[in-house]
């Protein structure tokens, strides 16, 4: 499967993930700039499908991870369903 087919197969998984929540969700053809996804209580979302994302790893036996590059804002990274239920 190419990338591109590829991305956009998951991008219409994660559509339907929080669609399934009751969120409306904008899939965008050609990108709404740098998001795949516009999502209801969200904003916009870039959805990246990679065959190996080492952050799994830091992930495991943890509820989330928060990274933080240098001079960078802060980021949470958590299970998208454990997300949904904090939502």
């Amino acid at each position: 499967m190419n990338a591109k087919r590829k991305g956009s197969r998951v991008e219409r998984e994660i559509k339907k993930i929080f669609e399934e929540k009751g969120l409306k969700v904008v899939r965008s053809a050609g990108s709404l700039g740098s998001a795949d996804l516009h999502v209801e209580l969200i904003g916009h979302v870039q959805v990246k499908a990679r065959k190996e994302v080492s952050i799994y790893k830091w992930l495991e036996g943890n509820d989330a991870v928060v990274i933080k590059a240098d001079r960078q804002e802060p980021l949470i990274v958590l299970p998208l369903e454990k997300f949904l239920e904090v939502l």
